[in-house]
């Protein structure tokens, strides 16, 4: 999987382009995390991971140099601090999944004639995780697409002008210097879902090639 942010597609706005072997997907791009991201989220855990062995270099520094009290009782007070917030991040990340695996199950149970649908079937491996890419919201298959084009845009940047089969057209501005490794994937995968041309015939294979010129003998007078 390969993926470009910060992609303004018109119509659409802001997205990200993930690409796959074979089709992509196009999805919203947020700007900004939300809180529970910010603070709770993977990035706020590793940070508080960097603190805490930052705190233990600094407190055996402290005791080394002979430091006084105080400052020993603040370095310790504050790699407590920071302990109790990365093991609260790990609880909240654990309690999530949990409930969300519950919940989904109980939403399953309770929804079983929906699985005679396709559509509920496919939302249904998404929420779990599962049914490969092509669940995914936003997918596109490669067989979808009819045409690309890569043009520069006069105000600054580039521009990849996507048509797919259906008739729709999307045109798509990349963050710079981006523009043409767009284009490229979109590109892949279009020529992967064309057929390839039958090669012409060589003499080689089996046809004879035509005779080598003979030039014209013109008869000449008769000899007495």
């Amino acid at each position: 999987m390969y993926e470009i942010k910060g992609v303004n597609a018109a119509p659409g706005g802001r997205r990200t382009v993930r690409f796959h072997d074979h089709g992509y997907a196009v999805t919203p791009d947020r700007r900004a995390a939300s809180f529970a991201d910010t603070f709770l989220g993977e990035g706020a855990g590793c940070v508080t991971a960097l603190v805490l062995l930052a705190l233990t270099g600094l407190y055996s520094l402290l005791r080394t140099t002979g430091a006084p009290e105080a400052a020993l009782t603040a370095c310790i007070v504050l790699f407590l601090v920071a302990l109790c917030y990365g093991a609260l991040i790990a609880l909240v990340h654990w309690a999530s999944g949990v409930v969300a695996d519950v919940l989904i199950v109980l939403l399953a149970v309770l929804t079983l004639p929906g699985l005679l649908f396709p559509a509920y079937r496919r939302a249904l491996r998404r929420r779990l995780g599962g049914g490969g890419p092509e669940t995914r919201r936003g997918w596109v298959p490669a067989t979808a697409l009819a045409g690309v084009w890569y043009q520069c845009d006069p105000r600054g940047g580039d521009v990849v002008t996507v048509r797919l089969t259906d008739g729709s057209v999307t045109a798509y501005v990349p963050p710079p210097e981006r523009g043409r490794d767009l284009y490229d994937r979109f590109d892949a995968l279009l020529r992967g879902t064309r057929p390839e041309q039958p090669a012409q015939p060589q003499p080689w294979q089996g046809y004879e090639p035509y005779p080598p010129h003979q030039p014209h003998q013109h008869p000449g007078h008769p000899r007495p």
